[in-house]
Parts: structure tokens; sequence; C-alpha cells
């Protein structure tokens, strides 16, 4: 992912001044394929943005024509020193973007067209819904599949357990047997090891699930919950997290409840908690609503108390605890983004994963901005890229599956 965005700014500084787009090591690198593709996207991206900025459509071979006249009073100068070889190279490249490139250099290039458009208002076309929903994606032990956004399930288990999703989106898992009964079951025959069954969160959706003990968990967008079908006595009821979720462990006294993620582990016996873990972020960080739980790691451990946060970063393995607002870090589980003065690229970290969009900033100095909103999470996505327009700070635009970003 870092790789990627380090072509798109790569290409976007070049965007930024049109006579670098005539150096003949940044036409050679457009012929990479997937340079190319990933230079027709951003053109594309930055052509819905303008059309937003200015509200008309916008004559492409117009804008077009403009800017090969540069091109090639730019040739003209240029190619007395090139070798045939060099001027064939250069020529392939220009003819494999020109359908795509020309309104993105006549906006890059600060041909300002504002000089010559006036608001008008666009044409209106249908567009794809992007709204967040409750969902998620169950695989049993036996590797049976389903899809919980869609289908209603009511399963009984070899074990006994009784697995059903109800009308609130939440799935629950009982069993009218005391815990460890199932060993009961299996007496003088085979010992049967545990099995454990997974629940995973696409993008745009969030959903819960009630465990035998009576544990409840949200899990949020693009999360990944391991548990087993049933606890068994006597032993640490463990559950494993990619992503984030908000638990509300069952209190019961000598029977541990354990949240496993990469390089960080929750222990309880009752509480409410938050814990975020996405392999793709390096911070991952517990917070504590009520009660209390051990936090640790290979070299530390810390019991926090209500209003903490327990934060380990993974490339350094520091650790450390700070008090912070916790609907800041829960505000999800009710269906809201909830942000104070936080960083622009933070908040569109979140709405990017939320909604499964990708972010272009036209300029880094965007993703430093601070902003505060309270965003409703099931809302239209463009409804909420309103709100945060209405800061008067930025200006973020959408077309397709990704956002334009730039500082106003």
């Amino acid at each position: 992912m870092d790789e990627k965005y380090d072509r798109i700014e790569f290409i976007l500084s070049h965007l930024r001044e049109p006579e670098k787009l005539l150096d003949e090591k940044f036409i050679e690198w457009l012929l990479i394929k997937e340079n190319k593709e990933l230079f027709e996207e951003v053109i594309l991206n930055r052509e819905a943005f303008l059309r937003e900025e200015y509200g008309r459509q916008i004559v492409v071979s117009e804008e077009w024509k403009k800017f090969r006249q540069k091109v090639q009073e730019k040739n003209m100068t240029s190619q007395r020193s090139r070798t045939i070889r060099q001027h064939r190279v250069g020529r392939r490249a220009w003819l494999s973007v020109v359908a795509c490139t020309g309104v993105l250099l006549s906006v890059a290039g600060g041909l300002m067209l504002k000089q010559h458009f006036t608001k008008q208002k666009t044409i209106q076309v249908a567009k794809e819904v992007h709204k967040g929903k409750q969902g998620a994606i169950l695989t049993t032990a036996s590797g049976q599949v389903y899809d919980l956004t869609q289908t209603e399930i009511h399963l009984e288990t070899p074990q006994g357990t009784q697995i059903v999703n109800d009308t609130s989106n939440l799935l629950a898992y009982q069993t009218n047997s005391p815990a460890g009964s199932q060993h009961q079951q299996v007496r003088d025959s085979q010992i049967i090891l545990p099995s454990y069954h997974t629940i995973q969160i696409p993008a745009g959706t969030d959903y819960g699930v009630t465990l035998t003990d009576g544990t409840r968990i949200w899990l949020n967008c693009e999360s990944k919950l391991r548990f087993p079908e049933q606890f068994e006595e006597g032993k640490p009821r463990e559950v494993f997290l990619e992503g984030e979720g908000f638990f509300q462990v069952v209190h019961a006294e000598g029977w541990p409840f354990i949240v496993n993620t990469k390089g960080m582990k929750v222990q309880v016996t009752g509480t409410c908690f938050n814990v975020k873990s996405y392999p793709t972020e390096d911070i991952v960080h517990t917070t504590l609503v009520e009660g209390s739980v051990w936090a640790y790691t290979d070299k530390s451990k810390v019991l926090l108390k209500p209003s903490e946060q327990f934060r380990l970063d993974r490339i350094t393995g520091e650790t450390s605890v700070q008090k912070v607002d916790t609907d800041l870090y829960t505000g999800w589980v009710k269906g809201m983004f909830v942000f104070r003065n936080q960083r622009l690229e933070d908040v569109m970290n979140e709405v990017a994963r939320w909604y499964g969009m990708t972010i272009f900033y036209t300029n880094p100095e965007a993703k430093e901005i601070k902003i505060s909103a309270n965003l409703d999470k099931y809302e239209e996505i463009d409804n909420l890229l309103e709100i945060i327009n209405e800061s008067g700070k930025v200006l973020a635009v959408r077309k397709a599956n990704t956002i334009t970003v730039q500082t106003r």
C-alpha cells in the first residue's frame, strides 16, 4: 500500500509542474504497464474533481489541444538533442496516455480554466449508493460459509450449540448445557478438540456476536474474530482478533477472558473495553470504558483504569498509557464517527476503511488539517463528505471508489 501511495505522490508532483511531464525519465517510467494504469486512475479522479469545482462538463478534446501545443513547442527545442530512439520512446509514451490526460495536464499546469468557466449546474446522473450497513460472513468449524448480510440462520452443531442471527443482526451462540459439558457427552469416547468458528466483517459493515458465556462483541468493518464454539471449563476464554472490536465481557471470577491480537493481549474477568489492531496499522491499542483490564506484551504488563488507553507501537516495541475521551474510540459502536480536533488524514483513513475507498491528496498539507465532527456511519458517503466540506478547510470530491482531497 505504501509503495502505491509513493507512486501516486510521484505522479502528482509531476502534474503540479507540467514541464516535468516532458522529462525523458518520466516518459520511460510511463511505459511500465502498472505505472500507466495508475497514472490513468489519477487522471480520471482529478478530472472528476475539476468538474465538481467548476460546475460543468469539461470538453477534454479542447483542453488537450491547448496542452499539446505546449508539448510540441517543447519538442521542437528538445528533439534536436535527442536520438531517434529517444524520440520514438517519447512518442509511444505520449500516444499511450493521450486519451485520458488532457484535462489533468491543463489543471496541473496552471492553465486557469476558472477564467473560462462559470458556475453551472451539472447534469445529474444515476450513481451507485455507498452506504454503511450491518453484515458479516460466518465460517463454521466444518468449513460451511454463511453470508449473514443476506441469510437468516438457525443451526445446531454436533456439540449441541444453537447458532442464530436475530432481527437485531446479532449472531448468538447458545447452549443449554453448562460449559464443559461436551466432555461429559464424549465420556468413554475419543477426545474432541475445541472447534473454532470465524466471523469476518467486510468493508462498509459491522456486526455483533454473543458467545456461549454471554459475552457480547461488536466488530467493526474489515475485522475478523476467531472464537471457540463453546468455552471449556477450567481453561481461559480465549478469542483472536484482527481489526477492531468492542467487548462486553460477562464477569466470571477465576475464569479469565483473553483477547489475543498481534503483539498485544488483553485479559479481564468481566468489563467493557475496545481493542483496535488492524494489520495495516503500526499502532495497536485497547481503551477501557469501565472496570479494569490487564494489557500486556512480551515486555510489559499494565492494569488499566477507566478512560485509560494502552498503546503499543509494533515497529519500535514501545508502549504507553494515556487518559482519553472514550467516545472517540467507542462511538462507532453507536453508529457514529466521532472526531475531535484530529488530523484530516486520520479522519479520512477511518472513512476510507468503512466505505472501501481510496484517498488522493492533491497537496500534502491537506493531511495535517485538524477537524472536528460527529458523522453518522450509516449515511450515504456523499452526505458525509458534504459535512467535511462545510468545515471550509478542505474540498473532498468522490468519483466511484476514490476521494480526492485538497485544501481550500
